[in-house]
């Protein structure tokens, strides 16, 4: 009988032991999901951030040949012209100017 009673004890004790096994390892695997969903927002996050830039990037390249065009056209007889009519008021050789009374 004594040895019976041993036996309960024993297996008790190892019931006892694989339960706190079991709970550790569910604690251990929610942390790793917690962990993994908290990575998979921060990588949403990153990849909103990426997309933003991209657009960022295709602005100012678009924004970079327009300013190369103008400087191209900066440099024709056109814009020297347009610039000393708009700002002196200088004319070419045969045309009339009219200027409206106030």
């Amino acid at each position: 009988m004594a040895s019976t009673a041993m036996g309960r004890r024993h297996r008790k004790a190892n019931f006892g032991s694989y339960v706190g096994l079991s709970i550790l390892i569910l604690l251990i695997c929610g942390l790793i999901w917690f962990q993994a969903s908290d990575v998979k927002a921060k990588i949403a996050v990153k990849s909103a951030e990426e997309q933003s830039l991209d657009q960022q990037i295709a602005a100012e390249e678009a924004r970079a040949e327009e300013i190369e065009e103008f400087e191209k056209y900066v440099q024709t007889k056109d814009y020297a012209e347009e610039q000393a009519h708009e700002k002196l008021g200088l004319v070419n050789e045969g045309e009339i100017v009219f200027q409206l009374e106030q």
